[in-house]
Formats: structure tokens, sequence, C-alpha cells
């Protein structure tokens, strides 16, 4: 099977590359707006924006396009909103075209950002209401792939991992800080639903499998608080809980708005896929025994 991963040097894109590749019947396309260095898979340039580059998948034909790729810097996109529109709308529209006329099934990776966060535990068919313009680009592209149709799936998520560049996820930055035992501030008032990435990419191979069409949220099974999620980092590290400082994001400086509740409701996934969605604690456990397992040098092998 030929699988695209775009945006492959991010924390997402990264793992679906190497998950995806450890199986010798895949061909993974590893690309980016400059060329890779993934020594599993086959490295390709792939600018969104550049009409001439989306010639590629005319050529390559993949079974499965998976677009990662994204501006996701919250506050930059604040700040530079016409950039966040061209590549998170822009961009997304013109490999959804290249897409469809290739033949490829398309998973578009949304974010649970599109909602105001006033009441949480939000359903697939829950009015939209984004709060800064990385939101608001996200579900624009949205909205586009879902009008449009066609052979895809649009997913909204919120995913934490192990990362190949030198960046950290929010469950490393948490892990890291408290192995220096330095003070971590963790936010009490925002509520998310958190997936490893590892479990995302089984997930994910299953709606190929299946050729589910449409928005499905795939999220964690559970739901919690940033500051408990950092609480439960602490307690499978054995690390020192009493370095964790409970914060109100209120008292942070952001220049975009967040949303405080952002909590999926996955129930339609969890009735549709075999693919078991890991609750925090399982998450986590899952997150430490790939440390234990020598995955990060897999991950980061071959890193220019």
């Amino acid at each position: 099977m030929k699988i695209l991963i775009t945006g492959a040097n991010g924390l997402l894109g990264s793992n679906l590359s190497l998950i995806y590749s450890n199986n010798k019947e895949n061909v993974v396309y590893a690309t980016g707006k400059k060329k890779l260095d993934f020594p599993c898979c086959d490295n390709r340039k792939l600018d969104l924006t550049k009409e001439e580059d989306l010639i590629l998948i005319k050529q390559l034909k993949p079974d499965l396009i998976i677009h990662c790729a994204a501006l996701t810097n919250i506050d930059y996109c604040e700040e530079h909103p016409e950039e966040a529109e061209r590549i998170n709308v822009g961009g997304t529209k013109n490999l959804f075209e290249a897409s469809q006329k290739a033949g490829s099934y398309f998973i578009h990776i949304s974010t649970d950002a599109v909602f105001d966060g006033e009441k949480g535990n939000y359903i697939e068919t829950e009015t939209t209401n984004p709060l800064n313009v990385y939101a608001k680009t996200k579900l624009d592209a949205e909205k586009y792939i879902l009008k449009t149709g066609g052979n895809s799936a649009v997913i909204r998520t919120n995913i934490y991992g192990w990362n190949r560049q030198n960046k950290e996820s929010l469950a490393e930055w948490m892990l890291h800080k408290l192995e220096r035992q330095e003070k971590l501030p963790a936010i009490k008032d925002v509520y998310f639903s958190p997936i490893l990435v590892n479990n995302l990419a089984e997930a994910l191979l299953e709606l190929y499998q299946i050729r589910y069409r449409g928005l499905i949220n795939l999220a964690g099974s559970e739901s919690c608080s940033k500051l408990d999620f950092a609480y439960k980092i602490a307690e499978l590290f054995n690390l020192n809980k009493d370095l964790i400082e409970p914060i109100s994001v209120d008292s942070l400086k952001f220049k975009a708005k967040r949303s405080k509740n952002m909590t999926l409701n996955t129930q339609k996934a969890q009735d549709l896929l075999k693919t078991r969605l890991f609750n925090v604690e399982e998450g986590i456990k899952k997150f430490k025994g790939l440390k234990e397992n020598g995955y990060i040098k897999e991950l980061k092998k071959e890193l220019g």
C-alpha cells in the first residue's frame, strides 16, 4: 500500500511515517516543504501552496493520504492571519483536490479548537465557534472537505507523543521539567481529551480500511484537566508531584484567545472501530513504555 504523509517532520507526521513504514508491505512517502531524511521512507519535497509540487500526487497515486501539515502555532497564526489562511485553508484545498483526482483516500487532521469551550464533551454534530485565527482556518478547511465530500474523512483530535525534532509535546515538556526537578506550572481550568499519537495511528489506518467518510472525533476515551494530566505523568513515571503548581489559564498572556473546555465525545469512534482508544492512564503508560523500549532512538534515527 502507498501512504503519503504531509508534514512528516512534525509530531504526528513523523510518528505515522515510522509506524506505517515498519510494515514492509507499505511504501511511505514522507513529505514536507524541504526534502526529509527518514531512512525508512521515500522522502519527497512537497509545498502544498505550489501548484507545480502537487504534480507529485498525480505521479505517485497514493492509496492513502494523511494530511498533517499545518501552521499550528496559535499565537503566530493570530498575528499572521493571511499566512495561516494560505497554508491551513489554501494548502488543504490544493491537496484535497489533487487527492481526489488521483483516486486517493484522504484523511484531514483537524482540531478540537473549533469549539468555544462553553460546554465540552462535544459530539461531531455540535455547533462550532472558533475563538482564534488558527481554529477558524482549520474549521474552514474542514467545511470545504465535508461540503465537497468524496473519498475522505475529517478528524478532530488533540495529540501528544514523542517528537522526532528537538521540540516538545505537552507530555514531553511536563515530563522533562519533572525529571530536571523543576517547578511545573500546570493549567487547572483547561480540559481536553488527549490521545497518544501511536494510538491515533492505529485508528487512522482502520478508518482507511473501512473507508469511513465524513467527520469523526478521534481522541482519548477519557478527558482531564491539564493539571490532572501532569499529576498522572508524575505518578506513572514515579516523579515528584510536589513540583507541580496549579495555575489558571487566565494568568497567561497569550495573544490569541483559547477554549477552556475542548473535550471531545468519542462514542461514535468507539462504536465504529475495533481500535481501542486509550484512557489517560493507558496512554501515558504506553508513552512511558515507548521510551523504555528504544522507540525514541528509532524515531530520531539519522536525524539531520
